[in-house]
């Protein structure tokens, strides 16, 4: 995959999230309101980036064919990062913005889900941070790196039911193409793995 179809597909995958988020703003509200907004739009942004970084480490050959291993490499982790900081940034603008309402909502099935995904995430991702600071071997903090498969569907589950802009196309739709995308990259690592373990 060439870098630049790589940024079209990212872009594109981005807007139609964001511009179904930003089409349902209700004018004339607080900006406390907005906050809460922000933090919405800014986890689904996350959840797209999250797509991509298994994408990127897919292994499929016309992937990494058109950008290179240190290329893939470099984008991944720097995707992975912005993808970190926004999902953190979720629940904390979430809270926020409730605080600064004057009301807590009530915590629900849903919402444990999400702070059970965002665990299973920060684990992920900082056992790859921290490798070498806490002395993990590759093997490790690679295992522990690949909860992040667990995520994406926890992720998706939160935010198809908790949300309000995937209740509609086009944002519900690409949602669906993302998990059958997420589905297919899964299926071949297996098949990979298993090739692997039993050769013919």
């Amino acid at each position: 995959m060439k870098k630049p179809l790589l940024f079209a597909a990212v872009i594109f995958c981005l807007a139609v999230p964001g511009l179904s988020w930003a089409r349902a703003l209700t004018p004339g509200l607080p900006w406390s309101v907005y906050l809460y907004e922000g933090a919405r739009l800014l986890a689904l942004l996350a959840f797209v980036l999250m797509f991509f970084q298994f994408v990127l480490s897919s292994k499929i050959p016309w992937v990494e064919r058109g950008l290179g291993p240190a290329a893939l490499f470099k984008i991944h982790r720097r995707w992975g990062l912005i993808a970190f900081v926004l999902i953190l940034s979720h629940p904390a603008l979430l809270l926020l913005s409730e605080r600064l309402q004057g009301y807590s909502s009530a915590m629900s099935l849903l919402k444990v889900l999400g702070v059970v995904t965002l665990v299973a995430l920060c684990a992920a991702v900082l056992a790859a941070l921290l490798s070498r600071r806490l002395h993990l071997k590759v093997q490790t903090w690679k295992r522990i790196h690949r909860t992040t498969y667990v995520v994406f569907p926890l992720g998706l589950v939160h935010s198809l039911l908790i949300g309000t802009t995937l209740q509609k196309a086009p944002a519900r739709i690409m949602w669906i193409v993302l998990a059958v995308g997420y589905a297919a990259i899964l299926g071949y690592r297996i098949v990979k793995g298993s090739q692997k373990r039993h050769p013919a």
